[in-house]
C-alpha cells in the first residue's frame, strides 16, 4: 500500500459542517461497529482492482469462503464468515457496459412475477402487494445471482451460521435490498426456516415504489433488521433520475416543484396537466429506454423476456436511513507549481495553516467523490470511531481524488 499512497493527500482532510441523520446512531438494531466491517468489505473490490490485494482493508476476523464468477450483467457476490455469523456481499457497478445498462434499465415492474433469460424462468417475489413495483434491471440482476446465494445460504447453514447478512455498495446495494426481499418470500423450505437475516445497504439507488418501500419497511425495518446507510451529498441514492442528470427530473422534486412546495407558484390546473405530461414522458422513456437494453443484452446473456412494464415511475426512497457527514475533500491545488514559485505564493494571501484563501485555486469536489466505496467506509469511522478514524493511515485514496 505504501507504494500507493501519498501521505500530503492524506495530511490535508478538512472538516465540513454536520448534516443530521433521518435514524440517529444508536436506531433500534443498527450496530456501528457492524457497519464498519461491511463497509470495509464492499471496499474490497476497490482494493483489488487498485492494489491488487485487498489484505490492507479486509477486517479482522472474517474469512472469505467464496466468490462467484461474475454472472449475468457483471454481478458477483462474496461470501464471508465471523463466527457463527455469515455475509453475503454483492459487488456494485463495474466499468463493464453490462453493468451500467443494469442501472439504466429502469422501467418498473410488478413485485411479483416472472421473467426468462435464455430460455430459462426466474419467478421472483418481492412483496404480494400488486401496487408494489421494482426496478426491472436490478430484477433482472437478482435473476443471475439468487439461484447460487440460495446453495451458499444453504452451505453456511449446513456449518451452524444462520445468521445471515446481506450488503453491498451501489447497485450492490440496491441488489442487496430487494436479495433480501426475495429470500424472504421463497416458498418453504427453499431456505432454512432457522436462518435470521439483516441487510446493510450503501449507497443504494431507489429500487421500488412507494408500495413496495412501505411493504419493506413494515417487514424489515420497524424490526431493526434493514438499513440503508447514505451519504447525503452523493447523487447516487437520488437515482434513478429518468436517465438525466439533474434532481428535478426525481419524482419527489417534481411534486414539490409542481405542488408549490419549493417555492413555486402556479396555477393548480395548470401544475396537475405538467405533472401528468412529466409523468407520462418520463415513464414513457424509461419504458422506451428498458426495450432497447433488452435488444443489447439479448446477445451477451440470451434472449430476454420481462414482465410487461408499468406505465409508472414514482420511485421511492428506501428505509431506514442512516446519514452519514458528506465527505470531506482534500485541499488539492489546480496547478501544485505554486508551490515551488516564490512570487506566486506571496502574491496569493494565506491562513494561519498556510492555506490559501482564493478557494479557486484549488480543485472542485467531483460529485462522485462522494460515492467512493471507500470513503463510506472512512465516514463510518469518522462518525462512530473517531481514534480509529484518527489512526487511519489512509483517509482518502489518491486514485479516488
Amino acid at each position: 500500500m505504501r507504494t500507493y499512497i501519498l501521505s500530503a493527500v492524506v495530511a490535508c482532510v478538512v472538516a465540513r459542517p454536520f448534516s443530521p441523520c433521518r435514524a440517529a446512531a444508536g436506531a433500534d438494531g443498527f450496530d456501528p461497529a457492524l457497519a464498519a466491517d461491511l463497509s470495509a468489505l464492499c471496499a474490497t473490490h476497490t482494493f483489488q482492482d487498485l492494489y491488487g490485494s485487498d489484505a490492507a482493508i479486509l477486517p479482522a476476523g472474517y474469512e472469505r469462503l467464496y466468490v462467484s464468477e461474475p454472472r449475468g450483467l457483471d454481478n458477483l457476490f462474496q461470501v464471508f464468515r465471523k463466527g457463527g455469523m455469515g455475509v453475503i456481499e454483492i459487488r456494485g457497478s463495474t466499468a463493464d457496459p453490462l453493468s451500467w445498462m443494469e442501472n439504466m434499465h429502469a422501467a418498473m415492474i410488478p413485485a411479483e412475477g416472472s421473467l426468462t433469460v435464455d430460455g430459462k424462468r426466474f419467478d421472483y417475489r418481492f412483496a404480494d402487494d400488486t401496487t408494489a413495483a421494482v426496478h426491472a434491471g436490478y430484477t433482472l440482476g437478482i435473476s443471475f445471482i439468487a439461484p447460487e446465494v440460495v446453495e451458499q445460504i444453504r452451505a453456511l447453514d449446513g456449518q451452524g451460521v444462520d445468521d445471515i447478512v446481506i450488503t453491498g455498495h451501489s447497485q450492490g446495494g440496491a441488489l442487496a435490498l430487494l436479495l433480501r426481499a426475495y429470500l424472504e418470500n421463497l416458498p418453504a423450505r427453499r431456505v432454512p426456516a432457522r436462518v435470521r437475516f439483516r441487510t446493510y445497504a450503501f449507497a443504494n439507488p431507489m429500487v421500488g415504489n412507494t408500495a413496495f418501500a412501505d411493504i419493506y419497511r413494515k417487514a424489515y425495518c420497524d424490526d431493526g433488521t434493514s438499513f440503508s446507510i447514505i451519504n447525503p451529498a452523493d447523487p447516487v441514492p437520488g437515482m434513478p433520475l429518468s436517465f438525466l442528470d439533474h434532481p428535478i427530473f426525481s419524482s419527489a422534486t417534481l411534486n414539490g416543484i409542481i405542488g408549490g412546495q419549493q417555492g413555486y407558484d402556479a396555477k393548480s390546473l395548470a401544475r396537475s396537466a405538467l405533472l401528468r405530461m412529466v409523468r407520462g414522458g418520463l415513464s414513457g422513456v424509461a419504458r422506451y429506454a428498458s426495450n432497447s437494453v433488452d435488444k443489447r443484452i439479448s446477445g451477451p446473456v440470451g434472449e430476454v423476456e420481462m414482465p410487461p412494464y408499468r406505465k409508472e415511475l414514482n420511485y421511492a426512497v428506501m428505509p431506514e436511513r442512516i446519514e452519514l457527514e458528506p465527505f470531506p475533500y482534500p485541499l488539492v491545488l489546480r496547478d501544485s507549481t505554486i508551490l515551488a514559485n516564490d512570487s506566486l505564493m506571496r502574491a496569493y494571501p494565506r491562513d494561519a495553516q498556510g492555506v490559501f484563501l482564493d478557494k479557486d485555486l484549488y480543485r472542485k469536489t467531483p460529485s462522485f467523490y462522494h460515492h467512493k466505496p471507500y470513503n463510506y467506509y472512512v465516514a463510518v469511522l469518522r462518525r462512530w470511531f473517531p481514534q480509529r478514524y484518527e489512526e487511519l493511515r489512509v483517509k482518502v485514496l489518491p486514485e479516488n481524488l
